[in-house]
């Protein structure tokens, strides 16, 4: 593991993830060691999506081991997986948006 995991899980709940939708705009991705949050704003332009996503460390998270620094790195290279894996989502969110937009003109 690269980082401690929350308390008192059980061996399912170590090696999973749960992943929420609150509709219409909000997702919470809920890790072993970490909880994601990610919000999403359409803007005045069609197409184009305003998001602010928040990476927050199960406290103790840091192996014992660890530096402050590989901490941080460690930390870093989790939020560059999680907004990979949300980029991959944009698309689609916006061509939702884009279609939304051109159906309201029919």
């Amino acid at each position: 593991h690269n980082f401690n995991l929350f308390p008192d899980l059980n061996p399912v709940e170590a090696t999973s993830a749960l992943f929420f939708q609150l509709f219409p705009n909000i997702s919470v991705t809920i890790y072993p060691h970490s909880v994601y949050t990610l919000m999403t704003f359409p803007t005045s332009t069609p197409g184009v999506t305003k998001e602010t996503l928040s990476l927050l460390m199960a406290p103790g998270a840091k192996l014992k081991d660890d530096t402050d620094e590989q901490y941080k790195e460690k930390c870093e290279e989790l939020l560059a997986f999680v907004v990979n894996i949300n980029d991959e989502d944009v698309v689609a969110i916006e061509n939702l948006q884009e279609g939304l937009y051109n159906a309201r003109d029919q």
